[in-house]
């Protein structure tokens, strides 16, 4: 039997040593940090979506605007103008300490490509939980 590819071959091949080949590549975190000395554009998204985890875990809805915000490449100031409220407002509704009401974040949403959805979760005595979403009705807004 003929081996196609001697081992010794392909450090010579693909120009890099036998020190620089991983088997299973390189760590993530050492991945990530790698990108992170060359382009601020990554460093920049890398931060933003760490602040994002870390709201998370205080308020979710908060955290969930400010990424679709960014995936979308929207600033506060354009998601205010277009759902009819203030850049300040969106500045502490994504800052996780405000809740807006129904009527304004259904509007906020609606600039995201997103609908609210309301659930209601019953648990029955046999502990088997019902749920029911359904659309937010149409408010008047206050």
């Amino acid at each position: 039997m003929t081996i196609l590819i001697e081992i010794d071959k392909l450090p010579s091949m693909t120009g890099k040593t036998n020190s620089q080949i991983s088997p299973t590549g390189s760590l993530a975190a050492a991945a990530a940090h790698a990108r992170g000395k060359t382009s601020e554009e990554y460093r920049e998204a890398r931060d933003e979506y760490a602040a994002i985890r870390a709201l998370r875990e205080r308020n979710w809805i908060a955290a969930h605007i400010r990424e679709r915000r960014y995936e979308l490449d929207l600033t506060q100031h354009d998601v205010a103008e277009r759902a009819g409220t203030s850049h300040s407002f969106i500045s502490k509704l994504e800052s996780g300490d405000h809740i807006p009401t129904i009527p304004v974040l259904k509007r906020i949403l609606a600039v995201l490509d997103e609908e609210l959805l309301i659930g209601i979760e019953r648990r029955g005595d046999d502990a088997e939980t019902e749920r029911e979403i359904a659309p937010v009705p149409k408010l008047v807004d206050a």
